[in-house]
């Protein structure tokens, strides 16, 4: 009994999802090649890609497509483009592989913002593929596209742009990354990590981790001033565990390690961790508004990025 009341309070105590309501005048929403955006998270949420299992054949195809790209768009790098890591599996190792781009900045501030998303799914269960277009074929391919974007319009501040992988298998990317930084920790100002932003229903996407910061929202604010999507703040810090949303991608390392962060995702939907999220139930306009809003949080947050994370 005592324990079903506290469960009680706690969800009592959880507060109601709040629209991050724009706060100046509307400007126009960053562009994007939507036509891109498809034609990688197609690519990535492909039957041939298998799932995308961290340590699987499926997994080093779609980083070998990613590499590619990046390549292609003209990034820079620290060190290695690919930075692998193994980890213990069941039955054997399992390799797998973060890629690190680069966007240099155009002041040397010493400090770098992070933008990041996993590449990797659950692979083959049962003999059916999971895909998981949106969980995170969509972030994956998302980054792509910031990537170009930042190439176009270089930030004052560095970028860098990291595809993690092993998410699914306990953040083991991003414990990686953050173990064996590539600059270091404390350069690192902040992480905006996109994890499933290719559809709902409702037109809205959480942006977590302004009420754990509350510095952080006024820049979600001024973000969604540029993109038709309607940015939500909630699902951290004072929400109940099971909807506390700070560890459950891998801004949860970032977090642990003291390092501000911003997770950009929808709510789960009925083709979560299912076989059945497959790119046909992407939502185009909406993903491209997901993207939209990313980029313009990148840019607030580098225009005053000492302000955006004071400590709270």
């Amino acid at each position: 009994m005592l324990h079903a009341l506290l469960l009680a309070l706690t969800f009592q105590q959880a507060p109601a999802p709040a629209i991050a309501a724009c706060t100046g005048a509307r400007v126009a929403p960053p562009s994007v090649d939507g036509t891109q955006l498809m034609r990688d998270v197609s690519v990535l949420a492909a039957d041939s890609m298998e799932g995308r299992e961290l340590g699987t054949r499926g997994g080093q195809r779609a980083r070998r497509y990613l590499a590619g790209r990046i390549r292609g768009l003209g990034m820079d790098t620290l060190g290695p483009l690919e930075q692998p890591f193994t980890v213990a599996g069941r039955d054997s190792t399992l390799h797998g592989a973060n890629l690190v781009a680069l966007v240099r900045g155009t002041a040397d501030t010493g400090r770098y913002l992070v933008v990041s998303a996993h590449y990797d799914h659950v692979g083959v269960q049962r003999g059916e593929i999971y895909n998981g277009a949106d969980d995170n074929a969509s972030g994956t391919a998302a980054l792509l596209a910031i990537a170009a974007h930042l190439r176009r319009n270089p930030p004052k501040h560095s970028v860098l742009l990291v595809w993690f992988d092993g998410e699914e298998h306990g953040l083991e990317g991003a414990e990686h990354l953050l173990q064996r930084p590539p600059v270091p920790r404390a350069a690192m100002a902040i992480d905006v990590n996109l994890d499933m932003v290719g559809r709902n229903a409702n037109n809205r996407m959480f942006a977590v981790g302004p009420i754990k910061r509350p510095a952080l929202a006024p820049f979600v604010r001024r973000a969604a001033c540029r993109t038709p999507i309607t940015l939500m703040l909630g699902h951290d810090k004072g929400w109940s565990p099971a909807e506390d949303w700070t560890g459950q991608s891998d801004q949860g390392v970032f977090d642990q390690a003291g390092i501000p962060f911003i997770y950009l995702g929808v709510e789960d939907h009925p083709d979560y961790h299912r076989p059945t999220d497959d790119v046909e139930r992407l939502m185009p306009a909406f993903f491209t508004g997901a993207v939209q809003a990313a980029i313009a949080l990148v840019e607030v947050l580098d225009a005053d990025l000492g302000t955006a994370t004071r400590t709270p």
